[in-house]
């Protein structure tokens, strides 16, 4: 019986293995089918913590999208490397699907023009924001980031907000859990690059790097998430060799001094 009842947790949620991060929620892990921004300042470990993410579920037989709209395939690919996660090798099975994009294409491809002439609204329905390739079923599609198509949009508030509202729609329709990175401040007021983002999303993740005196702390918040008992504490949170591993048991308190 309670057997069953852990199976029905597992269809779910989505496990990332991060160590100590999946403990963080009363059933083990992520709400499967949200969209979740990961938010936080340089340095704070917001691509590594999609990368793992990833690098779990493929080495466990499962399909991950990676768009990224600044870094080319090959620096994924080496910087997972570092980590002792063989990215190529589940590239090469099929599994693993890289996507370097150009922000300008895409909106160009969407609106006609980035200065956001004629009928966006119309054209913007016609193109999808993303393209999976036809059979190719992702568990996760992770976002890196969001902060690099605003930066590539001249007019943010009309076909930003048109391809946000589109982007989190298609997600939804796909049924894959989302991870969208967004850059913040060191010590954020705010989530995200308009404030739309934070409002479309199920999730906030917020990714810390503190400094106390002269060293620096990481750390790690689940800010919101809906569909979801979690944790309402800032935790602490380190990058190793192996990857991002979340301490549940050491709370930190989010001040930055110098």
């Amino acid at each position: 019986m309670n057997e069953d009842i852990e199976e029905k947790k597992e269809d779910k949620v989505l496990k990332t293995d991060i160590n100590g991060f999946d403990d963080l929620f009363a059933e083990g892990g992520v709400p499967k089918g949200n969209s979740v921004l990961v938010a936080g300042g340089t340095g704070t470990g917001k691509s590594t913590f999609c990368r793992q993410v990833c690098y779990s579920l493929v080495s466990k037989g499962k399909n991950c999208m990676y768009v990224s709209f600044e870094e080319s395939i090959e620096r994924i690919e080496k910087s997972m490397n570092n980590f002792g996660w063989d990215a190529k090798k589940y590239i090469d099975e099929g599994r693993f699907l890289i996507q370097k994009i150009n922000p300008l294409d895409i909106l160009r491809m969407k609106f006609g023009s980035i200065s956001g002439s004629g009928s966006a609204t119309e054209i913007s329905y016609k193109v999808k924001p993303l393209i999976i390739p036809k059979g190719f079923n992702p568990e996760v599609i992770v976002v890196d980031s969001l902060t690099a198509v605003i930066s590539a949009s001249i007019s943010k508030e009309k076909n930003y907000r048109i391809y946000l509202q589109q982007l989190f729609s298609f997600f939804e329709e796909t049924g894959a859990t989302s991870f969208l990175v967004t850059e913040t401040e060191q010590i954020p007021t705010r989530f995200s690059d308009t404030g739309i983002e934070e409002f479309l999303a199920d999730g906030i993740i917020v990714l810390y790097n503190i400094q106390k005196g002269n060293e620096r702390e990481n750390a790690v918040e689940i800010l919101k998430m809906r569909y979801s008992e979690h944790q309402k504490k800032i935790f602490a949170m380190e990058i190793t060799n192996e990857g991002i591993k979340i301490y549940p048991e050491r709370q930190v308190v989010l001040c930055e001094s110098t």
